[in-house]
């Protein structure tokens, strides 16, 4: 740390008699105008910049610098003000108290006002009858004898970046005036004194910062050791509830999708058309085979009378005209369901229409639903680490994007075993939860977020679980 000194704003003064006020308040002995030797004027100062930056707290500090100031430069009275703040006035030499709405208190006010910025030392010009402020300093100035004050301030660093928090104002009575040797002196001084008024704060601080950590530690403590009850969250979507399946009534290919998803149909509505033209090729042949066969059966009982082989014939050909008339009976039933119907009213359940449209269907293919849509359910997408956290019957409260603000309770109906991927691509096991209460008046197709609840627990097992289930994973334990 660097000292720089503070050069007053004063012409060098003439060495005069001198007095040091006393604890008691009264004068000390006069002092002659012979200065202390330098190595003696250096080792005071030494021991008071010690003295100062050992002391514990900043009260200390303060009656330190008043008391023993004048050991490095003669003064008659000494005060420590406060640059910001209510209470200017911190400690004054003696260890007496000075009333802060006293005479005395508005003259340090009105210094402390104009220069509570100014980084150098200054003897305080005289001051000019006139104005409540400027009366009580002349009032000062004008007491003892004539006093005159140095105005020090307790400057930080010697770029100035740091503003100072203390001054001090110093009394030589009887009009003896600052030398510039002393005013040089005090100067390397205030440097000293200002780290030692700031670091006991400094210290304090920092005490107080650790008893606010040790606090606040504490308190999350207590926080993780709050019983909660265990919870997990998992992506949801509306299905219907026991919905109508329609499935493929034979092999062929889509050709005609008469729905969209949602829309309402009724009793024996038309959901969909194969593709029939090979239905009907079928048929037709079917028909010109039963021609064929029973002109043949025909000729064979005309015949049958006079041509024994002819009667022969007539049971076989009687078997393949019903046989005939049985493909045409099938493949005419096959073209009756080319155009699938409802079986009972409802809204479609479809999940892509597009893909449907030219698609090869086998028979017993699911295809779509037709569904009641005030029977609805949840379908729960649970995440294989916390599927040992739910069961049957658990309490779930679901969260639709529809409407996010919205809580709709629920009860879980049945946990699945197998591990398939979510729609978000995360293993996970298939839920399915009930409403509990009213309708929820839901549209199947919907999704949210629903949150399910287990047993008791702490807040801090809560939080921490799936982090410590990561670290787990990571470092093998």
């Amino acid at each position: 740390m660097t000292a720089s000194p503070a050069t007053p704003d004063m012409d060098a003064g003439q060495n005069g008699p001198q007095r040091i006020s006393t604890g008691s308040g009264q004068q000390g002995p006069v002092h002659t105008g012979m200065r202390p030797g330098s190595d003696r004027v250096l080792a005071r100062f030494i021991r008071l910049c010690s003295a100062v930056l050992a002391t514990p707290v900043p009260q200390e500090a303060a009656a330190l610098i008043v008391n023993r100031i004048a050991e490095i430069a003669p003064m008659d009275r000494a005060v420590l003000v406060r640059l910001h703040g209510k209470g200017a006035i911190q400690a004054v030499t003696g260890g007496g108290k000075t009333a802060q709405d006293s005479r005395f208190a508005d003259a340090v006010e009105s210094v402390r006002k104009q220069y509570r910025d100014r980084q150098t030392a200054l003897i305080l010009p005289p001051a000019a009858d006139g104005g409540r402020m400027n009366a009580a300093l002349h009032t000062v100035q004008s007491a003892m004898g004539g006093t005159q004050i140095l105005w020090l301030p307790l400057w930080m660093d010697r770029e100035g970046t740091a503003p100072p928090a203390y001054a001090l104002w110093l009394e030589r009575w009887r009009n003896r005036p600052w030398e510039k040797s002393d005013v040089e002196l005090l100067g390397h001084a205030a440097l000293f004194m200002a780290h030692g008024l700031a670091r006991p704060r400094a210290e304090a601080n920092r005490s107080r910062k650790r008893w606010v950590r040790s606090a606040a530690a504490l308190l999350l403590i207590l926080l993780m050791a709050l019983p909660v009850t265990s919870n997990v969250t998992a992506p949801v979507r509306v299905a219907p509830d026991r919905p109508h399946h329609i499935f493929a009534p034979m092999d062929g290919i889509l050709k005609e999708l008469h729905v969209q998803p949602g829309q309402w149909v009724k009793k024996n509505d038309v959901l969909f058309r194969y593709d029939a033209r090979v239905l009907e090729k079928r048929l037709d042949e079917a028909h010109r085979n039963v021609a064929v066969a029973r002109a043949k059966l025909a000729k064979l009982e005309g015949a049958a009378h006079r041509d024994r082989e002819a009667r022969a014939e007539l049971p076989v050909q009687r078997l393949e005209v019903e046989r005939a008339e049985a493909d045409a009976a099938f493949y005419a039933r096959q073209r009756s369901r080319a155009a699938v119907r409802s079986g009972q009213a409802g809204v479609v359940v479809l999940d892509d229409p597009d893909a449907l449209v030219g698609a090869a269907l086998q028979t017993g293919q699911a295809v779509l639903s037709v569904a009641d849509p005030d029977r609805t359910k949840l379908r729960l997408w649970v995440p294989a680490s916390d599927v040992g956290f739910i069961r049957k019957g658990a309490r779930a409260a679901a969260r639709l994007d529809s409407a996010p603000f919205r809580s709709i309770p629920a009860v879980i109906a049945r946990v699945g075993f197998d591990i398939q991927l979510s729609p978000e691509g995360v293993p996970s096991v298939m839920a399915e939860a009930i409403w509990t209460g009213e309708g929820a008046e839901v549209q199947p197709g919907q999704k949210g977020a629903a949150k399910i609840y287990g047993d008791s627990t702490f807040l801090g097992m809560q939080i921490l679980r799936k982090p410590l289930i990561a670290l787990r994973s990571l470092i093998g334990f």
